[in-house]
């Protein structure tokens, strides 16, 4: 699958550090880079590489700089930057809405006061290729309504005032994005994590129920860690956001592209929809960015179903306490 988001190693001049490294989309921006053999620096608030070993070999992983670090913490992230020589920072570290909604002090210094420090770190060490991960949950539902739903939703858009703010003060340049529904092997926890929690449920022949329904915007991981490495490729100028949507579908059909591939699949959808838009454009990044890697979604699923089998069946991955 990697294969299908080429990077050119030619557009980096140095290190590339990626906040959040063990997440999702850090792991696939990990494996991403290294196959490219770009050098890499991991920052992350644990030493836990059960997801990058998803998608990398022990060879490769041990090719990366592994830093562990508070992103809330301001030396933390300063010394990361400065004693790596980073030339660029992919910024994904974040709590998610259901731990947000647990802690809201812990999400506030993780998700506001650690973006602030990614570019204080940025402005210090005269950094000018900086992205980071905004969220589709920045906005209302319907995307046109001032009202957001969450505290992490609060946060992300608190984020990309922050940005704004620091290019026009310190012209400190970013490209933000709100990735919507993320899928793909790593996507394990958070409250949109539950579609590819369902394929791996099929893949070990589980029952499971998908706890909402309606309307979604589906993106692959490999997708959208393409497009955040496309955003550092080069350095840009202004503090654009953009959505990144992915496609867009709904929970049921998502359900019944499963069922093609497994058609003994036991995977139920109930509950309301989700209170983010799912229909948003990736024309606007495109046209920003020029292309990245993409991928259609029934390709997608199934690729995705069929690596949980795999993974399953080489015992890399656990379907134990699914939820």
């Amino acid at each position: 699958m990697l294969e299908r988001f080429p990077v050119d190693a030619n557009d980096f001049g140095g290190p590339v550090l990626v906040t959040g490294a063990g997440g999702c989309i850090g792991s696939w921006v990990l494996a991403l880079l290294t196959r490219a053999r770009v050098p890499v620096v991991a920052f992350d608030l644990s030493e836990d590489k059960r997801r990058p070993r998803l998608l990398m070999n022990e060879d490769a992983l041990a090719g990366v700089t592994w830093i562990t670090g508070d992103i809330a913490n301001t030396e933390d992230v300063s010394k990361a930057v400065q004693d790596n020589a980073a030339n660029a920072i992919i910024h994904l570290a974040a709590l998610q809405v259901p731990f947000c909604a647990a802690d809201p002090v812990a999400g506030a210094r993780a998700n506001v006061v650690g973006t602030v420090n990614v570019f204080e770190a940025a402005r210090h060490n005269g950094l000018k290729r900086l992205a980071y991960a905004s969220s589709v949950a920045a906005h209302g539902a319907p995307s046109d309504s001032p009202f957001l739903t969450t505290l992490y939703g609060a946060y992300k858009l608190c984020d990309e005032t922050i940005a704004r703010v620091y290019y026009q003060d310190w012209g400190v340049s970013s490209v933000g994005m709100r990735p919507s529904i993320v899928y793909g092997v790593g996507r394990d926890q958070g409250m949109s994590s539950k579609p590819t929690v369902a394929l791996l449920a099929a893949a070990a022949g589980l029952d499971y129920t998908v706890p909402f329904s309606g309307p979604m915007g589906a993106l692959h991981a490999g997708e959208v860690a393409s497009a955040f490495i496309k955003a550092v490729s080069k350095e840009r100028e202004g503090a654009p956001v953009f959505d990144i949507n992915g496609v867009a579908t709904t929970v049921e059909h998502w359900v019944e592209i499963l069922r093609q591939a497994q058609p003994e699949a036991r995977i139920n959808v109930e509950g309301e929809a989700l209170p983010f838009p799912g229909d948003l454009s990736d024309k606007p990044l495109r046209d920003f960015l020029g292309d990245y890697g993409t991928i259609d979604l029934e390709f997608g699923v199934r690729e995705t179903f069929s690596a949980f089998k795999d993974l399953l069946a080489r015992g890399n991955i656990s379907a134990d306490n699914l939820s």
